[in-house]
């Protein structure tokens, strides 16, 4: 298993459109249930910082992510635009073997 970990500031008084693109049944989960090989998003909040958050991206293998990409890319980079007005910052700590 891969996990592909991220952390994203969300901008203040759009907590809850974060929430709806990046939660558990948010429209990137959303997005990537279409793909084999999808396991599941994990939405951790920042137990300091309300704004701060920790998404982990949660696939089989490099292979299933990669394969998803190349089929859904249009899709994938319409939503990454679109939630480009609901984060401050974004920034890939990394892939991870699990």
């Amino acid at each position: 298993m891969i996990q592909i970990v991220w952390v994203f500031e969300a901008q203040p008084g759009r907590l809850a459109e974060f929430e709806r693109a990046y939660g558990v049944n948010g429209d990137w989960a959303r997005l990537f249930r279409k793909a084999e090989g999808y396991i599941e998003t994990v939405l951790l909040g920042d137990s300091e910082n309300s704004d701060r958050f920790l998404v982990i991206d949660r696939w089989r293998d490099l292979a299933s992510f990669e394969a998803f990409k190349r089929r859904h890319q249009a899709a994938y980079d319409e939503l990454d635009h679109h939630c480009e007005g609901i984060t401050l910052r974004e920034t890939r700590i990394g892939m991870f073997n699990a």
